[in-house]
């Protein structure tokens, strides 16, 4: 690097720290649009933590943002929260708006692959906070084809249910027909009421467009109980209870 741009390098992270240190993270975001994905890049690798912050307001806003993923999961990897869980809310900004466009020419399909299995690794990390996990996943569903961030089976198994519902909540609409019987047996079995009550209102949304009858013969009897039961619990969101009374309603029509 020459000197002049060794200049403009410093001079573009410094103004983002210093928004930062102002409490500026709109500013601190244009600075970094200004200073380009490279030094962002950069600026994401500082040992300094305003630093960091300010890289990571600007990464879902540069150019080629989606090139970040990789240096983003770093910071996520790392020991401070106060830069992971954002780095982790960054990421999951950009690949959800890299979800809803074509491949941009420069990128490849290896290229998702390889940021969906890193962020996917964060995911099932236990020994990382919950409120970052479930933003892996977010992540790692993101940047799947399937919209699958760790196999469903393996993350229901999960001893924390937030990443249990954030699995459900990533399941594909409508529920392909190989994971019906996986959502089913959480709706029996799942000691939290309330990933019971996500698995029993991702299967009845189904209702709206589908056949009920192969969503009751997969929840049969046991499940349908069960949804009867988790409606009236005080975790029951109105939104989940509407879901469900398609099943329930199509259940006594039978």
């Amino acid at each position: 690097m020459t000197w002049s741009l060794l200049v403009i390098a410093t001079a573009g992270i410094a103004s983002m720290k210093a928004a930062v240190e102002r409490g500026d993270l709109d500013e601190a975001a244009r600075q970094g649009v200004l200073a380009g994905p490279v030094l962002v890049e950069q600026a994401l690798a500082s040992p300094d933590r305003a630093t960091q912050l300010g890289a990571i307001a600007a990464a879902p806003a540069v150019e080629d943002r989606a090139e970040l993923l990789d240096a983003l999961a770093k910071v996520a990897s790392g020991p401070d929260r106060r830069t992971a869980i954002p780095a982790a809310h960054a990421a999951r900004a950009i690949a959800r708006e890299l979800s809803k466009r074509e491949l941009p020419d420069d990128l490849a399909a290896e290229d998702l692959i390889g940021w969906r299995t890193t962020w996917a690794a964060l995911a099932a990390d236990r020994t990382r906070w919950i409120g970052l996990r479930v933003l892996a996943l977010d992540t790692a569903s993101a940047l799947a084809a399937d919209g699958a961030g760790l196999p469903l089976a393996t993350a229901l198994a999960d001893p924390d249910p937030a990443l249990r519902r954030a699995a459900i909540a990533n399941v594909p609409m409508p529920v392909p027909v190989d994971q019906r019987a996986a959502l089913a047996k959480v709706v029996v079995s799942d000691t939290d009421v309330q990933v019971a009550l996500a698995a029993g209102s991702v299967l009845c949304t189904d209702l709206a467009v589908d056949p009920a009858q192969p969503i009751l013969d997969v929840l049969g009897e046991p499940g349908l109980a069960r949804l009867r039961t988790a409606v009236t619990a005080v975790e029951a969101s109105k939104a989940a209870r509407a879901e469900i009374k398609r099943c329930l309603t199509a259940a006594r029509g039978r």
